[in-house]
């Protein structure tokens, strides 16, 4: 168990420092250099939307911090949720740990109770990420698209 956590912890510090911004798909310009004809209507937090992407690094960061990409979106309602899903999945992990030191690993897999709250735990962590990706990306394109429509921009 030692050894594990220890691995856990080396490769919690040393990710960011190898941490490159991956994309999927080749860009046949770099957006973030070029600078786009901006409408004179166009407010500041509307052009910080249209500029934001949600990349697999930011999934990473998602793994991380808990909501993170909800409050990229500005969806903090979304992003306090799956903060407080995560919490509550990490609350599980910790009690299952609890009872691994109290009984020991052949009474937790003899014990219904245990193994139910053992997927509980997993399925909550699973579940609060997912949902603060997809709701997340979802969330941005949307807006992103409202003020395309608004502004009449094309993508």
């Amino acid at each position: 168990m030692k050894k594990l956590l220890l691995i856990a912890g080396i490769f919690c510090i040393t990710l960011p420092v190898f941490a490159q911004d991956m994309e999927l798909f080749h860009r046949f310009q770099d957006d973030k250099l070029s600078m786009p004809m901006v409408p004179s209507g166009l407010s500041f937090p509307e052009f910080q939307l249209l500029e934001r992407s949600v990349t697999l690094m930011d999934m990473a960061a998602g793994i991380a911090f808990p909501g993170y990409i909800s409050f990229k979106a500005k969806e903090p309602v979304a992003g306090y949720a799956a903060m407080g899903a995560r919490v509550l999945g990490y609350a599980g992990a910790l009690y299952e740990l609890y009872r691994f030191d109290e009984v020991g690993a052949a009474t937790m897999a003899n014990n219904r109770t245990d193994r139910a709250v053992g997927y509980a735990t997993a399925g909550i962590l699973a579940a609060s990420f997912l949902f603060d990706w997809v709701y997340g990306k979802v969330q941005l394109e949307k807006k992103q698209e409202a003020i395309r429509f608004k502004y009449r921009l094309k993508n």
